[in-house]
């Protein structure tokens, strides 16, 4: 867009330029004064436990740049008398020279806080057109800083200082009255405190003593239950009295504070139980020994010594279980034989079962007792529980408010700590000065600054080049072009079927492979002369969207046009043409543009017969047909230049061409003038399966090419899709000349004189032929067609006014040039 419109933008460029040389003039000459400042603090960086904020140091460069042209600096300067003595304010106010010194002041920052906290250097300029003035602002600049930070500082320190000791005073103050009254409240409390300081409620502490009692309470209470669900299952279980007493003693838990049953289960029968503990222990005394014999022999094999050695071990020791075993089994025989001799005295087992039986009942009975008092007692503990629990509530108002007095007191604490520290930083930045300011570089002399030529030119220039690509953009938006593939299917709604490049090639030439007759044909034929061209790839690529098309509609006759001349609809229709018929298909070429033909002189035929005769009667078509040299391609001429084109595309015989034409050929090829200049093309759609609407990208091909597609689809035409014509890959955009960049409606009739004199001239013919149809005479004719034969007096003798002429184009084209005697 920029390289389109780049007279405008240098031209812009230029302008803006000598408008900075003029203002470069223009200005009066500026002068700056200039001093360098160290700003020191002794205040040490202290961190605020509390909100976080470090204090002490240098303020940033930003608040110093507003503290410069604050009243109370500016306001110095202003009233400095060395300021006032200088003759160019003598006249001035002192609100005056505020306001010059607020306008000429800057403050930059040499150094960053992140290099220190404590100093600063910083850079004082001042800009004015008197020397003088500048070097006495920026030293009066200087002084007042001083001035401020030192009376700032004081002023600072006795308000702060003051206003920590009052604090203090006032917080002291609250604090004892409120340990007096936090000792009143103790006193008066049922709270008891502990030798920490620490508030105790008396009833919560006995309610979880007895809490703890009750826990016990309830263990004891499993316990019995167990022991008594025992009981009671093993007499059920059991008839024998002396074995449930038995078992009951074993089992039981509380057999031993029972004197009768424990006396009828006595030291009880263990044998056994004491050979099965034994037998226990000794396997696992051998459990290890076991283990790392496996590891061993896992290791080393079976006969490793260290393995027969724990084997021999493990053999020794279940040796002397089984003798143990033995020795159990003898002891066992004995008791045995000793309770059948008690069994023998009948009298005394039965008064030993009554004995059992007695006993069992009364422990089951003491069981029952006791869980019954334990249920008591430990109903009484719940009702206790519950009243401390009670007591306890009632107490936590002062446990609360025991909890408020030593959060304040601790809070005051940490209050006076603070102020404290406040105090002694108050005290230390007394002692050691606060913020210093110090010159590092003394004033001098004012050097001159301005006008600066080399900024008035690249700033205006910037500005120049700006608002010439601002109207580069409004002129590219009202362009109405297109500028990409998509927006001209977006814009019409049709694809692209492929872009032709600019194809300024030459003949190719072969080593005697090319026909003489085919090389005299147009250069502008690439797929025959440069088959290998980019033009001719596109131009395969629109026979390929035909074989589709056919594939898909059986479509045979397509017409090629354009919005305008100059679109290269012609030469389209003959590299088509070739392309097509290259491809084995039978291919006819119809040259129906009846005002200015073109495909004549592309194949370099002779145009004395053709179409127009077709019409007339005077030839078949299969006569006027000429064979090209290309193989399986024939064209069909325009024939003598007809007086009436829009008539001639009107009569019935035409469709009978184009009939023929599908019976004899694969593809029909129809080539057809500008929509926007004539009418012809909307004529021609009714004969034509698919149409194809070739453009060029140029100004005002936008609505051109809308309304091409707008007549095209109001004839009823079935459009394939676009195709747009010499695009140039070096500057991406497409050329077009002076005579077609405006409205068409500016051509006017000219399309049918221009062209058809430029046709005369390259062919050498005269537009005296009037296609009238070999049906004339007929009654059935079409109205308004003339009588009589050809070549006889009264066929066509009259002048052929313009208004005739005119109603065959368009409507929107108007007459413009000579009129034209038409005879017969």
């Amino acid at each position: 867009m920029f390289w389109r419109f780049k007279p405008l933008i240098l031209v812009l460029v230029i302008i803006g330029t000598g408008v900075g040389y003029w203002r470069y003039h223009e200005k009066p000459t500026t002068y700056r004064a200039t001093s360098q400042l160290m700003f020191k603090s002794d205040t040490p960086i202290s961190l605020d436990s509390n909100t976080g904020i470090v204090r002490g140091g240098i303020p940033s460069g930003k608040l110093m740049q507003s503290l410069i042209t604050s009243d109370a600096i500016v306001g110095r300067v202003a009233s400095n008398p060395e300021v006032k003595s200088i003759p160019s304010l003598e006249s001035s106010t002192e609100k005056q020279i505020a306001a010059m010194v607020r306008s000429g002041i800057h403050f930059q920052t040499l150094t960053d806080q992140s290099d220190s906290r404590d100093r600063m250097i910083a850079a004082l300029n001042f800009d004015g057109r008197d020397p003088q003035l500048c070097v006495a602002t920026v030293n009066a600049v200087s002084q007042a800083i001083s001035q401020h930070f030192e009376r700032e500082r004081q002023s600072t320190i006795n308000e702060v200082g003051e206003l920590v000791r009052n604090a203090m005073d006032k917080l002291i103050r609250e604090q004892k009255d409120l340990e007096s009254e936090y000792l009143t409240f103790r006193d008066n409390a049922d709270l008891e405190w502990n030798v920490e300081g620490q508030a105790i409620n008396p009833y919560r502490e006995r309610q979880f003593q007895l809490q703890s009692y009750r826990t016990e309470l309830e263990h004891k209470k499993r316990e019995l239950n167990s022991d008594l669900r025992l009981a009671i299952n093993t007499r059920k279980l059991h008839r024998d009295p002396v074995l449930v007493a038995q078992i009951i003693g074993h089992l039981g838990s509380v057999v031993d504070e029972f004197e009768p049953l424990r006396q009828i289960v006595g030291p009880g029968n263990t044998a056994p139980d004491d050979l099965t503990l034994k037998k226990l222990e000794v396997e696992r005394a051998l459990i290890p020994l076991q283990i790392k014999r496996d590891q061993l022999e896992l290791a080393y094999g079976a006969s490793h010594p260290e393995v027969k050695s724990i084997a021999m071990q493990i053999e020794s020791s279940q040796n002397k279980l089984n003798e143990l075993n033995q020795q159990m089994s003898e002891r066992i025989a004995e008791l045995r034989a000793q309770s059948q001799r008690v069994d023998y005295d009948k009298a005394a087992r039965e008064a030993r079962d009554e004995r059992a039986r007695m006993a069992v009942d009364a422990y089951i009975r003491g069981l029952e007792a006791q869980l019954t008092v334990l249920a008591q007692d430990m109903s009484d503990i719940d009702l206790q529980i519950e009243k401390q629990k009670d007591e306890a509530d009632k107490l936590k108002i002062v446990e609360e408010r025991d909890a408020s007095f030593n959060r304040q007191i601790e809070t005051m604490r940490g209050l006076e700590t603070q102020l404290e520290q406040q105090l002694a930083a108050l005290n230390l930045a007394d002692v050691k000065g606060g913020i210093l300011v110090e010159p590092l570089l003394d004033t001098g002399q004012a050097y001159e600054t301005g006008p600066d030529l080399k900024k008035d030119l690249v700033l205006f220039g910037m500005l120049g080049l700006g608002l010439s690509g601002l109207l580069a953009m409004i002129f590219e938006s009202t362009a109405k072009m297109f500028r990409s593939a998509e927006e001209i299917q977006r814009e019409l709604r049709l694809p692209v079927l492929t872009h032709i490049p600019l194809d300024e090639g030459r003949i190719q030439q072969g080593k005697g492979l090319v026909d003489s007759e085919i090389a005299k044909l147009d250069p502008k034929l690439s797929v025959v002369h440069r088959p290998y061209s980019p033009a001719a790839e596109a131009v395969r690529g629109v026979r390929t969207a035909m074989l589709f098309d056919r594939r898909q509609y059986n479509s045979k006759v397509f017409q090629i046009t354009s919005p305008l001349p100059g679109d290269g609809k012609s030469t389209l229709a003959a590299n088509v043409g070739c392309s097509v018929a290259q491809s084995g298909k039978r291919t006819l070429l119809i040259d129906l543009d009846l005002r200015s033909p073109r495909l004549s002189l592309r194949f370099n035929l002779e145009a004395k017969t053709g179409l127009t005769n077709v019409l007339n009667g005077e030839l078949g078509p299969a006569e006027a047909v000429h064979q090209s040299p290309i193989e399986n391609l024939d064209i069909l001429p325009c024939g003598p230049l007809p007086a009436n084109p829009a008539e001639a595309l009107t009569l019935a015989e035409l469709a009978e061409v184009f009939q023929w034409a599908r019976d004899n050929y694969d593809f029909v090829i129809v080539d057809t003038p500008p929509l926007l200049m004539v009418s012809d093309p909307a004529v021609v759609t009714t004969y034509v399966d698919a149409a194809m609407l070739v453009m060029r990208i140029r100004r005002r091909c936008k609505p051109n090419a809308k309304e091409a597609i707008s007549m095209l689809r109001a004839a009823g035409a079935r459009v394939m899709g676009v195709v747009v014509n010499e695009i140039d890959d070096v500057s991406g955009g497409a050329s077009y000349k002076s005579s077609a960049s405006g409205s068409y409606q500016s051509i006017g009739y000219g399309y049918g004189d221009k062209y058809r004199r430029r046709y005369q001239q390259e062919a050498k013919t005269q537009d005296t032929y009037v296609v009238k149809g070999r049906h004339a005479s007929d009654p059935g004719a079409m109205p308004g067609a003339p009588t009589g034969p050809v070549g006889e007096p009264g066929a066509y003798e009259r002048e052929i006014t313009d208004s005739e002429i005119t109603d065959s184009f368009a409507p929107t084209v108007v007459p413009e040039r000579r009129r034209t005697n038409v005879r017969s």
